[in-house]
Formats: structure tokens, sequence, C-alpha cells
């Protein structure tokens, strides 16, 4: 293990990962619907109106805000949906992850993921939840940037009664942006949210739900689950949260997984030739090295710029650990962090400060971070905040950190690789409240419905013993598990996952075995660094495939599209990204270098807002290469592709 050494933690970890690039959400003017209206029993429709970019419209309905009050405020919150391309045998209601996202923008996305026996047999339906988009919006994007105050188990008395004040101030200002009072944070517990559910499903006259959730989504569902049993046509819980289990506990289980899962990608490099050939020598201690020299001091670099010039730049300790844990969560993500840890050790720590940049939604070019549509972490701490009982009736606040503080000392917390996790929920303590948070969903009791529950080995933010803990409690469930796999399961092409899916969606059957270990997740392969010399371009795939790497990484991935983006590449000249009202995205390459000597020319184009296959027509000094369809044609050093 790496050695102790003084700890710079962050106040504030939103664990979610990198959002795609989102071109979806509700158009603003109305007109009139093409949803079918049922006999409501819910809340009044306000808006029933297409929304913006693909097949959902979006249903605007007026829900308390209170469901527990006889009387109380009317708020709205928004749902789309998306009737069957077929005859329709049910609805099936997707819960995103957060909490904090918005299901609408990302609901178009979500449906071109899912096999085309889901979008004809089911209605889709996704929300924003209250609190994100268009359902009571709740953001305090200023009041989070200004909250500086940072703690762990090293600090003293003096820095934990800042820590206090701080946050104390920050849940005030947070409240005050955010334009509610901190009187009504009760109302955005997932209980509340749940019930917003409920009346959208009374409103649309559905008589059971097919309930998806993943992540936080798990936890939403199971809310709703426990509250209307026999509204439930089944249940899927994808990257599991057991909201039975103490949330120090919690908090504890998920830094020791993201750990563990870093040991496990720097353990796999040196097991991949290719990228063992990167930078020789054991990966985890060339890690633990970076590490410990970049808690000492920053590492200086330069950065380039788009018109030729540079500045200098450091890499810090925050961006390493941050790039490290934005990255664990996917198998493809954890093969790059491994390119870009390889390409500081050997010293280019640029690769590693840009994907620090896109873990965190900073913009490349000024490392300002953006606020994203899609994505609210105020929304993340007044859901959390509500969930689970931070201060137990007794306790104070102040007590509470201590006590969450000497816990991580004793368990050790401090000797992982990415402590920080156990620290994100601390603001909690000092978030306004209600008398008493509610209590977590009760266990199914042999359930009506059936439920399947999807689990990596290497899920670190819903850690799978989350999983194996719910399955304990529900015999009757049935549990998969992907070696390997990803945070969330279902929309990545795991057949094995899909298939059990797609079987409790057509004929209501969970597996014949309640635990299925399906085949290993079969990764990207490993992405060489980009070669020293011009001599090193050995063949027009990998030059093709190291070039689309680079173009298309974790600064393209995190780009929000909302205006142009134009970077200095590393070796000279630039690229630039623009996007059309049809969503395809163009890239310009003008001369980009990753190897001296060797510039780029040429376009790349891609389709369905990033999500669709790549054509390139690339120029470099030795190749003509044009790219369709996984192929490449062409000349490459004086000779046709074949």
């Amino acid at each position: 293990m790496p050695s102790p050494r003084p700890r710079r933690a962050a106040a504030l970890l939103v664990a979610l990962m990198g959002s795609p690039l989102v071109l979806a959400g509700c158009a603003t003017e109305t007109v009139e619907g093409t949803i079918e209206p049922f006999t409501r029993t819910g809340g009044e429709v306000v808006s029933q109106e297409p929304c913006a970019g693909g097949d959902f419209e979006c249903v605007t309905l007026t829900v308390p805000s209170d469901h527990d009050a006889a009387a109380s405020q009317e708020w709205e919150a928004t749902f789309a949906v998306r009737k069957a391309d077929g005859e329709s045998r049910g609805v099936l209601v997707t819960a995103t992850g957060g909490p904090g996202s918005s299901g609408i923008l990302l609901a178009e996305s979500y449906a071109a993921s899912m096999d085309p026996a889901i979008t004809d047999a089911y209605d889709l339906v996704l929300f924003d939840q209250r609190g994100i988009g268009r359902s009571e919006p709740f953001s305090c994007d200023g009041a989070i940037l200004n909250f500086d105050a940072v703690v762990d188990a090293s600090a003293d008395d003096d820095e934990r009664d800042r820590f206090a004040r701080r946050a104390e101030e920050f849940a005030a200002e947070c409240f005050e942006e955010a334009g509610f009072s901190p009187a009504e944070a009760p109302l955005f517990a997932t209980r509340q949210a749940a019930e917003d559910l409920e009346i959208f499903r009374e409103w649309y006259g559905a008589d059971r739900l097919t309930l998806y959730g993943e992540s936080y989504g798990t936890q939403f569902q199971q809310a709703y689950a426990a509250a209307h049993p026999d509204r439930v046509q089944s249940l899927i819980l994808d990257g599991v949260v057991d909201p039975q289990t103490p949330i120090r506990a919690f908090a504890a289980e998920s830094a020791r997984a993201y750990s563990d899962v870093l040991e496990r990608t720097l353990s796999a490099c040196d097991a991949d030739p290719v990228c063992a050939d990167d930078a020789p020598g054991s990966s985890a201690a060339a890690y633990d090295e970076l590490a410990d020299e970049l808690a000492e001091e920053p590492r200086s670099y330069d950065y380039p710029l788009a018109d030729g010039g540079s500045e200098e730049r450091e890499l810090t300790i925050e961006e390493l650990e941050g790039a490290a844990a934005a990255s664990m969560s996917a198998p493809h993500q954890r093969l790059r962090f491994a390119r870009t840890v390889n390409a500081a050790v050997e010293g280019d720590p640029l690769p590693l400060a840009l994907l620090a940049a896109a873990g965190a939604g900073a913009d490349p070019t000024t490392g300002e971070v953006v606020a994203d549509p899609s994505f609210s972490p105020a929304l993340y701490l007044a859901v959390e905040c509500q969930d689970f009982p931070f201060v137990p009736e007794g306790s104070t606040p102040r007590d509470e950190l201590a006590v969450w503080l000497d816990e991580a000392a004793a368990a050790g917390v401090e000797d992982l690789r990415l402590p920080d996790v156990y620290y994100g929920d601390l603001p909690c303590l000092f978030w306004p409240r209600g008398d008493a948070p509610a209590p977590a969903p009760p266990a199914p009791v042999d359930p009506a419905y059936p439920v399947l529950l999807l689990t990596a080995d290497t899920d670190p933010n819903t850690p799978a013993a989350n999983a194996l803990r719910v399955h304990g409690r529900d015999p009757d469930s049935a549990l998969v598990v992907l070696p390997g796999g990803p945070h969330v399961l279902l929309g990545w092409g795991y057949a094995c996952v899909d298939r059990t899916v797609l079987r409790l969606l057509d004929s209501g059957r969970l597996p014949p075995r309640p635990v299925t270990t399906c085949t290993g997740a079969a990764g990207a392969a490993y992405e060489p660094l980009a070669p020293e010399t011009a001599d090193g371009y050995e063949d027009p795939y990998a030059t093709a495939s190291l070039i689309m790497t680079e173009v298309l990484g974790p600064t393209f991935e995190s780009w929000s599209a909302q205006r142009p983006l134009t970077l200095g590449c590393p070796e000279g000249g630039s690229v630039e990204y623009t996007i059309g009202f049809s969503g395809t995205v163009a890239v310009e390459l003008d001369g980009c270098a990753w190897t001296p000597e060797v510039p780029v020319d040429g376009t790349i184009e891609v389709t369905d807002g990033g999500f669709g296959d790549a054509t390139a027509t690339l120029h470099l000094p030795f190749a003509m290469l044009e790219l369709e369809d996984g192929e490449v044609d062409g000349l490459f050093r004086g000779k046709p592709i074949n």
C-alpha cells in the first residue's frame, strides 16, 4: 500500500461519472400533445408538449410539495413519455443515477441504447425528479464553487471547527441561491419524489409499472416499490444501493472499492504487454511514486494553446486522485486512466491533466468548472442529506463529525489510495433537515413482483456487497454478477446481462438460478501512447486508432457542445470541435501533432450526438487515410491499404 502522506481531501465529492454529450431537452413552445389523455385521479396537466430533438413527449403535472401534508404548495413535476413502437405491453419507468440527474435530458440517449424488443413493446418513461430541470430546480452552483472547507481524519480540532462553520454557512448560502427556504429541505427526500411518480401513474392510467433503476435510481425505485407494492409489475435494480446499510458503512465500503478497483487497474496494465511496454516497471509503484511526488509539490508542464504557443500549468495531487476516481466506473475508462499514468511516468503529464479536467467538468482551456445542465450537485446533497440519518436523535452535527473522522482513522481509510470518497457526504451533517429522516424502505417480504439485481464485482460507486445484501433479504430475487464490469450493466452490450433483462420484460420470468455469474467483461484494447518519432507509425489501422483515441477522448466526451471548442495539440497545431443542428459533430484538424514532425490535417464527423460511428479523412506526411464503418482505406507509406 502507498505510504501515508498529508491529505487535502475534497470537501464535496459527487460520485457521478462523466455525462455523455447531451443534446435533447424539452421544447419551450407548447403544442398539442400526442399522448392520449386518460381519466386522471392525480395531478393536473400544466403542459403537454414534444420534448426537443426526439420521440419523447414532456408532460408536466401539478404535485403537492409535501405529500404528507393535508394542504401544501403546488409544485410541478415533468415526465418524458415515448409510446411503444408496436403494441404496448406495459410502461417501463427508468430512474437515472445521482441523485441529481435529469432523466429528460438523458431520455433520447437511453432509448437509443435499448434493444428494439424493449422499445417495440413498452411505453418508456423518464423524468426530472423534483429539484432538477423542469421539476422545481434546486441549484446553487455559486455556493458549491465557493465552498472551500476541507477536512479528513488528520484534521485537528481547529480544522474540524472551521469545517463545521463553513458547512453551516454553505448550506444557508445554497438554499438562498436556490430560492428555497431551509424549512423546505425535507421536501426533496426520495420518498417525496417517489409519490410524484405515483401521481403520474394515476394520470397515465397504468395499473402497474415496470421499474428500472440505475445507481441512485435503484434507491428511488425501492422507495416507490415499498410505498406502492401493488403497483409494481417487476423491479430491475442495476448498480444496487442497499438503503438499509448505514451511511458511514456505505461510505467506507465505497472508498475501499474505489481503491481496490484502482489496484486491479494498475495490475491489469502490468499483465497487458502493450500497456506494460509504455512504462516498464510496476504500475502500482509508479502510481504511488507519482502521488508522493505531487503531494510534496505539483509538477509543472507546458499546456499547448491553439495559437501555437503554450502556458505553464501544474499537475496536482488532487487532479491525479480526481482523475483516478472518475475513471474507475467502466472498463474503458480504467484503461484510459492507466494510459495517462504511463504518459505522466514517462514525463508527459498533459493527458492526465486533461483527463482530470474532463472528470471534474472543467473547461480544458480555462480550468473553470462548467455547469452541467443534466446534473445538479446541489440536488445531490438535497436528496442525500434527507434520505439518511446523518445526525441521530440526541447527537449534534459536531459530535457526528468527530465520529466520522475518528472512525476513518481507526479503519485506516487514510491508508487507501482513494480515501476522499469517504468524506463526500460530510456537508450533510450540517444540512437543514426535518424533525427526523424517513426510515429506509422496508425489505420486501415475498414480493408479488419479480426482482432482478445487476452488479459487477468492480463497481466502486455501489459495491457489489449492496446487491448481495438486498438479495440475501429476498431469496426469491435473482442476482446477475458481471466480473470486471462497469458501474451500471444494461446498455453496454453485455449479452448475458441483456438476455436476462429481456427475458424478464418479455415473459416475467427470472433466471432459473438465484445467482448468475456472467463471463467477465471484455474491455477495449489498450491504446499505446503516440510514438516518439515518425518511424514508430508502422500500421495504418494503428495510426487511425491512435488519432481517434486522442481526438475523441475524455475532453470530447465531456464537451458541453454549447459553443465550439478549439484546443492546441501537444506537438503543434490545433483541433476544433463544432456541432450542427442535426447533432453531427465536426472535428477539424489543422496540423495537429502528437509526435514531432507528424502533423495531421483532416476532418472527422461523429453522428448521433457522439454515439454513432465516426467517419474521417486524415492526411499525414506519409499517409492518406479514409475511415468509415471501422474500415481504413487509402495510402500508407506509398502503398494502398489492404
